[in-house]
């Protein structure tokens, strides 16, 4: 038992990070209504189921269709809270995800322009931009067993369910393989690693414990992996209103 709640925290810890945040500012990353909120999503698109068994021979991935586009459904869901909202969504397609994943950068305590970015910052700016969410895929620790020797570690870099099963028991959990950064751009400051984002996302596997066990394992049908479709869709609804939140209300 010890072992296994030891494994628990460190899995925790690799989710939310090794870096611990400045102190927030008062009102950090708040934004008046009508402001332009610059999106950018990029999500890679088949459903991966991956099981981990008793032995290697056991072991397999599989390849399943989300019944909508990630990419898609997550533009939509956060384009449509970000207007209600009362913000202007800009829509941010013709950025690399690598020239504004990293927009603000922490230092002596504090948070500053990521040097490295300072193109697309200015380019931002020129456009009136206030804020950049950015979600992409990511690749996802899922497991980490310790028992006396190296710990072992899955990991995913597509969404989609996750199978543990060891002596004819089995675990299965909805992994959202993805991350949501959020960055105010004056002053800087990467208002996804304060609440409310930071620890919903941290969390993001989560155990189905209710999940009926398939007729073929090696291949769900439609039915069977729809409550991991359910999941991943609940995940994004969340962190798309976390966002909402933090923008409206401030990062915590």
């Amino acid at each position: 038992m010890l072992k296994r709640l030891l494994a628990l925290a460190m899995l925790a810890t690799a989710l939310v990070g090794c870096t611990t945040a400045p102190p927030v500012p008062p009102n950090a990353g708040k934004l008046p209504k009508g402001a332009k909120v610059g999106l950018l999503v990029n999500m890679p698109a088949p459903a991966q189921h991956m099981h981990v068994g008793t032995t290697v021979f056991t072991n397999f991935a599989t390849n399943h269709q989300f019944p909508w586009n990630p990419t898609s459904r997550t533009y939509e869901v956060f384009t449509a809270d970000l207007e209600r909202a009362g913000f202007q969504v800009v829509r941010l397609t013709s950025y690399a995800t690598t020239t504004v994943n990293a927009l603000a950068v922490s230092q002596n305590d504090g948070w500053r322009a990521n040097p490295a970015q300072s193109w697309a910052t200015q380019k931002l700016k020129e456009e009136q931009i206030a804020a950049v969410v950015v979600v992409e895929g990511k690749r996802t620790l899922t497991r980490m067993e310790c028992s006396g020797g190296p710990c072992a570690e899955s990991y995913m870099a597509n969404s989609g369910l996750f199978t543990r099963s060891m002596f004819g028991s089995t675990r299965y959990s909805a992994v959202p393989a993805m991350e949501a950064k959020v960055f105010a751009l004056a002053p800087p400051i990467e208002l996804s690693a304060y609440e409310p984002l930071k620890t919903l996302q941290a969390g993001r596997v989560r155990q189905l414990k209710d999940f009926a066990e398939p007729k073929d394992f090696n291949q769900l049908s439609k039915a069977e992996f729809q409550p991991v479709v359910t999941a991943i869709d609940a995940h994004i609804a969340a962190i798309s209103r976390a966002t909402v939140q933090t923008l409206v209300s401030g990062a915590k």
